[in-house]
């Protein structure tokens, strides 16, 4: 990626990002949120329930932190990547992605939907589960796609975590615990933290190893 098309993309979206919280902080119901969560609408003792359930604990802080302390000892222990370990511990192990979600939670104060399907807790906007789910599936995804040497197994490997990372997402809908525009947020600001803690990985390892 060039450095204009990666400025582009880090724009639009923190762009798209700055617009959707305007939307909110106006207060003004959004046919968007009710139209995508009405089509996303389940009933609980489903199989479309339990299916997207499973799915929410994977964005949770826990099964995060533990795949990220994995990965840590992985690049430390494994490949003696202390580089890769040093971006990866700071940018997700070291919470700053849970950091800025926190501090814009608390500064638009959005109220999370009615009804839960199940327990949860805090402000709804943006979703914590898309924005650091989106930043640790996509450093995972790396690590992985950096070892395979073949296009196609990168390709159905980039693939597959960006399903997973969208079924995530879904699954707050579902689980009526965040509103559509919450997930959409938190997607467009992880994606362009990531972007950024990778383009900072390229830049400093290029400094460090001159």
């Amino acid at each position: 990626m060039n450095k204009y098309s990666w400025i582009a993309m880090v724009s639009l979206c923190l762009l798209l990002f700055f617009f959707l919280m305007n939307e909110v902080q106006s207060e003004k119901s959004l046919a968007f949120d009710t139209y995508i969560a009405e089509l996303f609408s389940v009933g609980k003792k489903t199989f479309s329930f339990t299916f997207f359930k499973s799915f929410t604990y994977l964005g949770k802080s826990m099964f995060i932190g533990f795949g990220s302390l994995l990965c840590v000892l992985y690049l430390w222990i494994m490949k003696k990547d202390y580089w890769t370990m040093a971006v990866f511990s700071i940018g997700i192990a070291g919470g700053g992605g849970d950091v800025l979600n926190g501090w814009i939670k608390n500064h638009v104060k959005r109220v999370r939907p009615e009804n839960h399907l199940m327990e949860t807790a805090g402000f709804s906007f943006p979703s914590a589960h898309a924005m650091v789910g989106l930043i640790f599936f996509s450093m995972v995804a790396y690590l992985i796609m950096s070892e395979i040497k073949g296009n196609s197994l990168k390709w159905a490997v980039g693939i597959g975590f960006f399903c997973l990372v969208l079924l995530i997402g879904v699954s707050r809908i579902v689980m009526k615990v965040h509103f559509p525009t919450d997930i959409l947020a938190g997607f467009a600001l992880g994606a362009a933290y990531s972007l950024i803690l990778f383009k900072l990985y390229k830049f400093l390892g290029s400094r460090c190893f001159e």
